[in-house]
């Protein structure tokens, strides 16, 4: 387990991402910022955040670092704050 300094234990380490994404939710599309990424989930910022909700199912589209081709990931909300949110993917 690794300690993120907040009280919180990961099983994977998270690695920067910084890339613009779309993700959606209940067949509504929104955008926002992939922060970081490990195989287990990713913390998405975005200014949709009031739009989620702790449980929520979201698919996010997570383009590879050559911005050629995209993986589409579903995931489950674990947490949210006033940048974004955290993903547990599924």
């Amino acid at each position: 387990m690794i300690d993120t300094g907040w009280g919180l234990k990961r099983r994977h380490e998270r690695k920067d991402y910084g890339t613009n994404i779309v993700f959606a939710i209940k067949d509504r599309a929104y955008s926002g910022i992939l922060k970081n990424i490990s195989i287990g989930g990713a913390f998405i910022a975005t200014s949709s955040v009031n739009q989620v909700s702790v449980g929520d199912v979201i698919t996010i589209n997570i383009p590879f670092t050559d911005g050629r081709k995209h993986i589409r990931r579903k995931g489950r909300i674990k947490w949210e704050n006033n940048e974004g949110f955290a993903v547990e993917f599924l």
